[in-house]
């Protein structure tokens, strides 16, 4: 089984949104190292997790695109070097601890790098994830650190209105619930 397409499955849905195959791809007890800021659905395991940090991206980000430049396959495991973008056209909700911070959208695209490791099962399955980000120079493209006039503007404005609460409430909301016509996950076999 070609592990590197495998792992590209799951940044097509991450691209497109569509988990319809998800369970194909990412297996029952998968863990994201990176979840630690994303919604406690997001932080649990296997596929629904995973379609909890889909829709957290979709939220937060449209035109959003993974393209990979070099894929490394050592065993089970994959290194993926690639470039991600996008435009952040919806609330970005972040947990920082226990506290929920809110980055209305600016409108702002950005282009950083990544590099993700994946282990796959011996069904051609993700069972963990890790990654590499340039997060900062991403909070950077995006005007939130330092943060502009614009961005500060854009927080206030949000806090005064209620929109960072309803951004909050929404982030604890995200569900991980997988689409009806989803395959359910298999357990692993042998």
């Amino acid at each position: 089984m070609d592990l590197a397409a495998q792992g590209r499955r799951a940044y097509r849905a991450i691209e497109t949104g569509d988990l319809g195959d998800v369970a194909d791809y990412i297996a029952p007890g998968w863990t994201n190292r990176e979840a630690v800021a994303e919604p406690p659905a997001a932080r649990a395991r296997g596929p629904q997790a995973f379609a909890a940090t889909v829709r957290w991206l979709h939220t937060g980000f449209s035109e959003l695109r993974l393209d990979e430049h070099e894929a490394v396959v050592a065993g089970r495991t994959v290194v993926s070097a690639v470039t991600m973008s996008g435009r952040h056209t919806g609330p970005l909700v972040l947990q920082d601890g226990g506290v929920l911070r809110v980055a209305p959208p600016g409108g702002r695209r950005f282009t950083v790098e990544h590099v993700h490791w994946s282990t796959f099962d011996e069904e051609g399955r993700a069972v963990s994830h890790a990654a590499r980000r340039d997060d900062l120079g991403q909070v950077t493209q995006l005007g939130l650190l330092p943060p502009t006039p614009g961005a500060l503007l854009r927080s206030l404005l949000w806090a005064v209105t209620g929109r960072s609460a309803a951004a909050r409430r929404a982030f604890v909301a995200t569900s991980g619930d997988l689409p009806a016509s989803a395959p359910r996950p298999r357990a692993t076999t042998g």
